[in-house]
């Protein structure tokens, strides 16, 4: 029991650098003083928020893809443009007709980073939210304001947020990561 105590200690009292170096140059923006006392406050403040709220570490194998990251952002922002533009012209038509659905989508991977990327994504474009997301079996629960009326209306629904994981692996995963998702979808 001593041994896991002393650990979480030494872990709370580990410097955080990169999150040090954020919090204080959000302190430093928001006060608008660019100046070394600043500078120094910020840093103080930050490292006291970094021991008393630690934050877990996230293991992370991948690296960013140029090519992959072009190809999530172009394609999230035709996700938006799409969505938004589905989504008003069936709200301004003489009937509102929408076939709402809750799913459950188990994701591929087991990376806390990638189900969080990938539940972002899903969630910024209209018409779908992730209401839950079980980080113990890798599952998001998704709210579709839509599912169209045709029978497959809910697997495409869970397809299309496959194929986001799919997106974030191709753009910040390891090899090994995006040849198992690759695979994956291929079967």
């Amino acid at each position: 029991m001593m041994k896991r105590s002393s650990s979480r200690r030494r872990l709370r009292f580990r410097l955080q650098w990169r999150a040090i170096a954020m919090l204080a140059l959000v302190w430093v923006v928001l006060w608008g003083n660019y100046s070394l006392l600043d500078l120094l406050v910020g840093i103080a403040l930050a490292w006291l928020i970094t021991v008393t709220f630690p934050l877990p570490p996230i293991r992370y194998h991948g690296r960013p893809h140029p090519i992959g990251l072009v190809k999530l952002l172009f394609t999230t922002l035709r996700d938006l443009a799409v969505a938004s533009y589905r989504l008003t012209m069936q709200s301004l038509g003489r009937e509102i007709d929408f076939y709402p659905a809750v799913i459950r989508v188990r994701l591929h991977t087991n990376q806390d980073f990638y189900q969080v990327q990938t539940a972002e994504i899903i969630s910024i474009v209209p018409g779908s939210i992730v209401i839950d997301a079980r980080r113990s079996n890798r599952v998001l629960y998704l709210h579709i304001v839509d599912t169209e009326e045709q029978a497959g209306g809910v697997e495409q629904a869970r397809a299309r947020a496959l194929e986001v994981e799919r997106r974030v692996l191709e753009a910040m995963g390891s090899k090994a990561e995006i040849a198992r998702a690759r695979g994956e979808a291929a079967s």
